[in-house]
C-alpha cells in the first residue's frame, strides 16, 4: 500500500533541524568564548600576583642583605599568599584541558609551571634565606676588629644547606620549562625566571660551601696560613695575571692578622721546580711552572697552581700554607665598594674607582724604577687588608663585591686540606669546571704574555663561541678569538721600558706578544685554525682527556688579529654550553645559538 504522506514531509523535517544545529554552533561558539575570558582573566589575575610576589621578594632581599629580617613575617605571608594565589589560578581542570590546545597550550603549560616553581620558592627557599639572616647578621660577621665570627657560620650551616638543596632542585626544574613555539612575552618571563632561580641556586650554593668552608680557614679549628696572591693583569697568566705582590695572612680563632708581602723577586732561587712535574706540565709549561711564582698560574688547573704556589711559600714565609687565593685589582676595586676608599703612605687614596688605572698603569709612570714598586705594592697591599679588616663592611656591598669577582671568573682559592678542597672543585672558585662526561661543550680560552713586561694593560679580547652544528660525531662549533692591541702609536717611545720591556725578550718594543690556549671538551679534536692563514698550532691531549691546543700572535699597535678554531666535543651532551676565559684588563665573551647534541 503507497505511503500516504507528502513527499514534502521529509523536507519540512530537514528545515526544523537547521535551527537546531545553528543552536548548537552558537553554543559551542558561546563556550569556547567563555573558556576563552576564563582562561584571559585567570591569566591577567595570575600575572597580578606574581608581579606582586615579586615586589614582596625585593623587600624581603632588602631586609635581608641589611641585616634586619626580623619583622619580615608580614611579607612572607604576603609572598606566600600571592605565590599559591598564582598556583590556584593556573592549576584548575579548564586551563590544564586547554594546555593540549596547539600553539596555546605551550604557553599555558610554561606559565603553569612557572608559577609552581615560583610558589615552591616562596615556601621552601625564602623562609630559610630569612632564618639564616636571622642566625647571622652579615655586618657583625665582619665587626670590623679583625676577627672572623665563626660559630654563628657553623650554626646557620645546616639550614643553609637545606635552602641550597631545595633551590637547586627547582633550579632544575625551571630550567626544564618549555618554551618553544611560545609567545615572545611568555618566553622571556620564563627566561628571567631562570635566570634568577639559578642565580639565587648558585648564591645559595655558594653560601653552603662558605659556612662550611670559612670557620676552619679562619682558624677556628686551629690556626691557619693563608697566602694570597695579587694578580697583575698587564701581565697575563691563564687565572688573572703574574703574581706580582704576595702577601701572608694567619687566622686563629676567626682573628685574623697580617703577615707581610713579598714580590715576585723573593720567589727566586728555586734551581728545579719545587714539585715534581708531570711529563705534560713539561713539555706544555716547562719547568717554569715549578720554579717561578709568576709562572704557577700558567696551568689551567689552579688546584696545581694552589699546590706548587703553596710549596713556594713555604719555602719564603717559613710556615705552612693552609691555602691559596689569587684575586686581582678588579676583586679590590669590588672589595673597597664595600669599604670605602683607604689612604697609602704616600698620601694618595686607593677608591673603587681608580684601583684598577692606579695598579695596572699610573704605578709605572709614578714609579719608573721598579725598586721603588715593589714597597708601594707592598704598602697597597697593608692599607687594603687594614681597611678589610678594621672597618665593618656594608653587608649588601660586600655580597655584590663577592658575586661579582667569583662571577668575572677573578677569585680562586684552593686549599691543603683535601675536605676543603672537595668543596672548591665544585665552584666558580676552582677554575675550571671538573672534567665529567657530562661536562657539556666546557671551552677554556686562555691567554699568556710573552712580552714579559705590562704590555696587556693595552690588550683587548673577544672570545666567541658560534657556528655550531650537530653531526653524526658530536658537536662541531667555532671558537673565535678577537685580540686588539689598544696602545698608542709611538708605544715604543712614550711607554717606559718596564712595560715595554724593551725588547729584551725578542718582542719590539711596543708590541705585544701573546700565547692563546684553547682548552676544549673531553675527547675533543682540533679540526682547523686559522688567522687568515694557516696557524702553526700545537695540539695535545692533557691527563683529563680535554683537548690542549696553543698558538702564539704578535700585534703591533692598533692591529687586530682574529683567530678561528674549528672543535669537535664528540661527547657533547643535552647541557648548554660553559665557557670559560682569562679575566683580563678588557674582555667580552659571547656564545651563539648553540645546538644540543645528545651523545
Amino acid at each position: 500500500m503507497a505511503d500516504p504522506r507528502p513527499v514534502t514531509a521529509g523536507i519540512r523535517t530537514t528545515g526544523r533541524r537547521r535551527p537546531r544545529l545553528r543552536w548548537v554552533v552558537l553554543a559551542v561558539v558561546v563556550i569556547l568564548v567563555a573558556i576563552g575570558a576564563w582562561l584571559g582573566i585567570r591569566a591577567y589575575l595570575a600575572k597580578n600576583a606574581l608581579e606582586a610576589a615579586q615586589a614582596d621578594a625585593k623587600v624581603l632581599q632588602s631586609a635581608v642583605l641589611a641585616g634586619d629580617a626580623t619583622h619580615t613575617d608580614a611579607t612572607q605571608r604576603s609572598l606566600a599568599a600571592h605565590t599559591a594565589s598564582a598556583v590556584s589560578l593556573t592549576g584548575d581542570p579548564v586551563w590544564r584541558a586547554a594546555e593540549f590546545v596547539p600553539f596555546l597550550g605551550v604557553n599555558l603549560t610554561a606559565v603553569r609551571e612557572a608559577a609552581a616553581a615560583t610558589n615552591d620558592v616562596a615556601v621552601d627557599v625564602v623562609p630559610k634565606v630569612v632564618e639564616i639572616a636571622g642566625q647571622i647578621n652579615l655586618s657583625s660577621l665582619l665587626p670590623g676588629d679583625g676577627s672572623i665570627a665563626t660559630e654563628p657560620l657553623r650554626a646557620a650551616a645546616p639550614t643553609i644547606t637545606d635552602a641550597s638543596v631545595a633551590a637547586t632542585a627547582i633550579a632544575e626544574r625551571v630550567d626544564a620549562i618549555g618554551t618553544g613555539g611560545a609567545l615572545p612575552v611568555v618566553a622571556d618571563a620564563v627566561e628571567k625566571l631562570k635566570r634568577t632561580v639559578t642565580s639565587t641556586s648558585q648564591l645559595l650554593d655558594t653560601a653552603a660551601r662558605a659556612t662550611a668552608l670559612l670557620p676552619d680557614m679562619a682558624g677556628g679549628a686551629g690556626p691557619r696560613n693563608v697566602m694570597v696572591m695579587i694578580q697583575n693583569n698587564a701581565e697575563v697568566r691563564t687565572s688573572g695575571g703574574i703574581a706580582g705582590a704576595v702577601a701572608l695572612i694567619h687566622a686563629e680563632n676567626g682573628v685574623i692578622s697580617f703577615g707581610g708581602t713579598r714580590s715576585s723577586d723573593d720567589f727566586t732561587g728555586f734551581p728545579v721546580p719545587v714539585l715534581p712535574l708531570t711529563p705534560f706540565e713539561q713539555n706544555v709549561y716547562t719547568d717554569n711552572l715549578g720554579t717561578y711564582i709568576q709562572d704557577t698560574n700558567l696551568t689551567v688547573d689552579f688546584a696545581r697552581t694552589g699546590e706548587l704556589a703553596a710549596a713556594m711559600g713555604t719555602q719564603v714565609f717559613g710556615v705552612p700554607i693552609d691555602t691559596v687565593v689569587a684575586i686581582d685589582p678588579y676583586v679590590l676595586a669590588h672589595l673597597l665598594q664595600a669599604t670605602g676608599p683607604v689612604d697609602l703612605p704616600d698620601g694618595t687614596q686607593l677608591t673603587a674607582d681608580n684601583a684598577v688605572q692606579t695598579l695596572l698603569s699610573d704605578v709605572y709612570a709614578r714609579y719608573p724604577d721598579r725598586k721603588d714598586q715593589d714597597p708601594f705594592f707592598a704598602a697597597v697591599s697593608g692599607a687594603v687588608f687594614e681597611g678589610m679588616t678594621t672597618r665593618a663592611p656594608k653587608p649588601a656591598a660586600l655580597v655584590d663585591a663577592l658575586s661579582a669577582s667569583g662571577a668575572e671568573n677573578r677569585l680562586h682559592v684552593w686549599s691543603a686540606h683535601e675536605s676543603e678542597q672537595q668543596l672548591i672543585a665544585q665552584t666558580t672558585l676552582a677554575g675550571i669546571p671538573p672534567a665529567t662526561d657530562d661536562e657539556a661543550v666546557y671551552t677554556g680560552v686562555y691567554l699568556e704574555d710573552l712580552t714579559r713586561a705590562k704590555m696587556d694593560y693595552y690588550l683587548d679580547t673577544k672570545v666567541e663561541l658560534r657556528d655550531a652544528r650537530c653531526t653524526k660525531d658530536g658537536a662541531e662549533y667555532v671558537v673565535v678569538v678577537t685580540l686588539t692591541s689598544t696602545a698608542p702609536v709611538d708605544a715604543a717611545t712614550s711607554l717606559p721600558d718596564y712595560v715595554t720591556a724593551g725588547g729584551r725578550f725578542g718582542t719590539a718594543p711596543g708590541n705585544i706578544a701573546t700565547r692563546v690556549v684553547v682548552h676544549g671538551p673531553l675527547g675533543a679534536a682540533l679540526l682547523g685554525a686559522s688567522d687568515g692563514s694557516d696557524l702553526a698550532v700545537k695540539a695535545v691531549t692533557d691527563p683529563t682527556g680535554r683537548l690542549y691546543a696553543q698558538t702564539d700572535v704578535t700585534l703591533e699597535p692598533g692591529q687586530t688579529s682574529e683567530l678561528v678554531f674549528t672543535v669537535l666535543a664528540p661527547k657533547a651532551t643535552e647541557v648548554p654550553p660553559k665557557l670559560v676565559t682569562t679575566p683580563g684588563i678588557i674582555g667580552k665573551t659571547t656564545i651563539s645559538s648553540f645546538p644540543l647534541c645528545g651523545s
